[in-house]
């Protein structure tokens, strides 16, 4: 399978097409100051969130046709597994997620079956490709990795005071920007980072072959263990229906032993 978004775009082209709003109390309004782009990627890469383990209480919010909201306790294992358990009310679990490099198992309690496969099952679900590393990247507010032979361009976004960090592609892209057209043909990547702290505030995913983005906003940003961690989480997905998802962290800790048990009782039959 394929891996998905090969990180590789027109800059101009982000800037004009797919520009979104962004949280108004991160900006800063101070005049921002210039850096190489070798300085924003070394501080990018050095602000980003890491950790061993990590536990946090969420509520979720999926918004498609309706509006489905559900509390859920996540434990990441880093690079290895995620964790989900889903408890809409009183604390009773119905559903139970765990994904690995190369599975994802879900098991329903309340229709007594479980599912075992690969990301394959997510990707229908969300009509994306994901991979682990995306997923993970996603769920701590950390950048997806560049490809070593990339061509890094970066910049200061004037209407948001941010830096702004992306590729250049190689292959020359015709452009047209008066008439706002132009011409991508492979997966790509923006990024906009908070001044003086160098987080991420917003990341953009773009597939035009398969006509899909996904936008990420990454909000609240609190001290945690003397690490910037975004509390609170927005993603726009546009493939061939619009999904929303939002999601409200609490309670988070780092590096505590923790299991993630994933017993499927006999009785519970298997769906493809």
């Amino acid at each position: 399978m394929n891996k998905l978004f090969h990180i590789k775009y027109s800059i101009l082209f982000l800037f004009i097409f797919f520009y979104a709003c962004k949280p108004q109390e991160e900006i800063v309004k101070n005049k921002i100051e210039h850096h190489t782009t070798k300085e924003l990627v070394d501080s990018l890469s050095k602000n980003e969130f890491n950790f061993g383990s990590l536990s946090a209480k969420a509520e979720i919010e999926f918004i498609d046709e309706k509006s489905t909201s559900f509390k859920a306790h996540l434990r990441i294992q880093k690079d290895s597994v995620i964790w989900i358990s889903i408890t809409p009310v009183l604390g009773i679990e119905i559903a139970r997620v765990m994904i690995t490099q190369d599975s994802v198992m879900l098991m329903n309690r309340v229709k007594s079956e479980y599912f075992k496969g690969d990301f394959e099952y997510i990707n229908k679900m969300f009509n994306v490709e994901f991979d682990f590393e995306m997923l993970q990247s996603l769920l701590i507010g950390n950048s997806l990795e560049f490809e070593k032979n990339e061509k890094l361009k970066t910049a200061i976004d004037r209407k948001t005071n941010r830096y702004f960090i992306g590729t250049e592609k190689k292959r020359k892209v015709k452009k047209d920007i008066k008439k706002e057209k132009e011409k991508i043909k492979e997966q790509s990547q923006a990024i906009w980072l908070i001044p003086k702290t160098y987080k991420i505030v917003e990341l953009l995913i773009l597939d035009p072959n398969k006509d899909q983005s996904l936008n990420a906003i990454f909000s609240k940003h609190t001290d945690l263990n003397n690490q910037l961690f975004p509390y609170k989480l927005a993603f726009n997905i546009q493939s061939k229906k619009q999904l929303k998802i939002n999601v409200d962290y609490s309670k988070i800790t780092l590096d505590k032993e923790q299991s993630y048990s994933f017993k499927i009782p006999s009785k519970y039959e298997q769906i493809q």
